[in-house]
């Protein structure tokens, strides 16, 4: 049997610098000391009742090392063994990457495990690295396991016989009186492992095992969600929201190349490794470059803000100047990213020109009006008889004849996801142009979509169509005044309220799960796992709405979509990550787990996981969605309009 724990205990943190967990364990009211694994070659380690060891995938000095087994073995002292590359029998393999793996619990307390925590529970610990044993010896038994690819949100609904089978050590015990993990967790914390609770549950049970009380706080987290003050007044309302427009903006500064000269990086990874660091996202995308701009023209407006307003101006110049393909039969035509240079997306493009647009529209600046059009020309000469466009073109398997063919083709991708901002954008440049081939493609486009809605095809989620149809059909009313246009409108946000959260956001779903990226564990991945999480993805989807109600009621008058424009900015100012660490303070992540409140979701998206950050996307979209009631008001003072 291991020593009898009793308090005040003497705890020996080996090779540790002031980690979450050894701050967990100041709190039981152990007495804690601190050495490195070469003070500690000379100290006597009898005072002691319980080690903890971390490792970071090292191993021992071996004069150190047989004293410390004895202390275990032979006098049954606790020891806790972090990422440690061999004690007593087990030896374990090189680092190995868990950024496709998740943490499952296996029992629960009354079988041994954690209090709180059940068979199936899901422990996502960011980019990790785990060091697995060569063996499962004689008396392991695991607490946590790896398995890959698990396709679910908090839990994962499988038999213990699934949970075990193939299964990789995550935490084990062996014995009574010996804990290992083969990954690194000591700064669980900054590592922002989630979900939140679950984790405290895990080391609050570690770190009583270890000193036989459990802690009375554990390490705040990193960054907090939001504001705390009630948003319910108008007073309250308008404070954090010019407070949040004030940080995203900053936030966006950060994430300019060149001062904007070079466009904007894409933002933040979901990647975080084990110290807390997050890997930025560094390559220049045109269409964030110009959704950038528009955040920054927007306050430049609002404030007379020069040097947003030279900015915004900067930001253009990159869109329109470099990333357009001047002259040849791809004459207008917007590069993707600096690395996809002949690809072109025109939902991408549409998002990079159409702040421009707004500032035509709404502002009264037609400068950019003529490099927009260039632009949709090319679009509108590569779009199908029905109004949609393929999901992509790229240049080197594209030429004239080819450019022909697809305007010929009956159809093309009917899904709003690559299409509906698409439309928008050629409803608005009629709006300020008056060219009719933008308003047809765009009315047989959308109407393309609304025949088949909602069995459109899907690529994040049922809920992404939707979110994306809001903007495009609000042009569309704005454009033709039509009832059954204005109908359109109505009938998405309706289906679209069903999914709405208490909280103001608006559930992932997908009936049938037929979404491309729906449940897939490769590849880019839906944060849907299964209809009824309490999920939202401010990528794909909410993130359009605040833009998108707004115009809805410029184009309907109707004060319910101005509700709805104050709802979800209100979760929106909800989101907004705080944190002393400039690179995520002021930004706003893909996933939210509405219920928890925090960042957490599915995270196998090869690219864009839940705790990634999107320039352009995300950012700069909620930014406009924001500050476009402001932008109307100035447009309808300056033209002599009401509101």
């Amino acid at each position: 049997m291991p020593e009898e724990i009793k308090n005040p205990v003497r705890c020996l943190l080996l090779n540790d610098s002031g980690s979450d967990i050894g701050k967990a364990l100041e709190s039981c009211g152990a007495e804690i000391i601190r050495m490195s694994f070469s003070e500690a070659l000379s100290a006597d380690l009898s005072p002691f009742n319980s080690f903890c060891v971390f490792g970071n995938g090292g191993t021992l000095d071996p004069r150190l090392r047989v004293r410390l087994e004895a202390e275990w073995q032979t006098k049954k002292k606790r020891v806790f063994a972090e990422a440690l590359k061999s004690f007593g029998l087990i030896y374990c393999a090189g680092a190995a990457d868990t950024t496709t793996r998740r943490l499952v619990s296996v029992c629960s307390a009354e079988e041994g495990g954690a209090p709180g925590l059940a068979a199936g529970d899901l422990l996502d610990d960011g980019a990790n690295r785990m060091y697995l044993p060569y063996q499962r010896i004689p008396g392991m038994k695991p607490l946590l396991v790896y398995k890959d690819r698990v396709v679910a949100h908090r839990r994962w609904k499988a038999d213990r016989e699934t949970l075990l089978k193939d299964y990789e050590p995550g935490l084990w015990m062996l014995g009574d009186s010996l804990m290992m993990s083969s990954f690194v967790l000591h700064d669980f914390r900054r590592a922002r492992f989630t979900p939140t609770e679950s984790w405290s549950r895990l080391i609050a049970f570690i770190a009583e095992w270890l000193t036989g009380c459990r802690p009375t706080r554990l390490p705040a987290p990193p960054l907090r969600f939001g504001t705390e003050a009630e948003l319910t007044d108008a007073a309250t309302f308008e404070r954090e929201r010019q407070a949040a427009i004030k940080r995203g903006l900053l936030w966006l500064q950060r994430n300019l190349k060149d001062g904007g000269k070079g466009g904007v990086k894409e933002g933040l990874r979901h990647n975080i490794a084990p110290d807390g660091t997050q890997t930025q996202a560094e390559s220049v995308r045109t269409d964030c470059t110009g959704e950038t701009a528009g955040a920054f023209r927007f306050y430049a407006a609002l404030t007379g803000d020069e040097a947003a307003k030279r900015t915004a101006q900067d930001l253009y110049d990159f869109v329109f100047g470099p990333m357009t393909v001047r002259g040849g039969p791809f004459d207008g035509m917007l590069r993707w990213t600096e690395e996809g240079w002949g690809v072109c997306y025109q939902d991408d493009a549409a998002r990079a020109v159409l702040p421009a647009l707004y500032e035509c529209l709404f502002l009264g600046d037609r400068s950019r009006f003529p490099d927009v059009c260039r632009t949709l020309d090319f679009l509108v000469k590569t779009t199908a008889a029905d109004g949609c466009r393929v999901a992509r073109t790229d240049m080197p398997f594209l030429d004239e004849e080819g450019m022909k063919e697809l305007r010929a083709a009956e159809h093309g991708t009917d899904s709003a996801h690559y299409n509906a901002y698409y439309h928008a954008a050629l409803l608005l440049a009629f709006l300020c142009g008056g060219k009719r081939d933008y308003l047809e493609t765009a009315r047989r486009g959308l109407e393309t979509l609304m025949a088949l809605y909602p069995e459109t095809k899907r690529e994040q989620s049922e809920t992404e169509e939707m979110c994306r149809l809001i903007l495009p059909l609000s042009a569309l009313c704005m454009a033709t005044g039509k009832a059954y246009h204005r109908d359109m409108l109505y009938r998405v946000t309706e289906d679209l309220l069903k999914r709405r959260h208490p909280s103001g956001g608006y559930r992932e779903w997908d009936t049938g799960y037929k979404a491309a990226c729906a449940r897939t564990p490769s590849g880019e991945c839906s944060l849907l796992t299964e209809n009824g999480d309490p999920v939202a993805d401010l990528l794909y989807s909410v993130n359009w709405l605040p833009l998108g109600f707004g115009f809805a009621y410029r184009a309907t008058g109707d004060i319910k979509f101005r509700e709805l424009w104050r709802e979800v900015s209100a979760f929106c100012l909800k989101t907004q990550m705080r944190s002393d660490d400039p690179k995520t303070d002021g930004a706003w992540c893909r996933a939210f787990d509405m219920d928890l409140g925090e960042a957490c979701g599915c995270p196998h998206d090869a690219g864009w996981g839940p705790l990634c950050s999107e320039s352009g996307w995300t950012n700069a979209e909620i930014l406009m969605g924001l500050m476009l009631p402001d932008i109307l008001a100035l447009s309808d003072a300056e033209q002599g309009g009401s509101a």
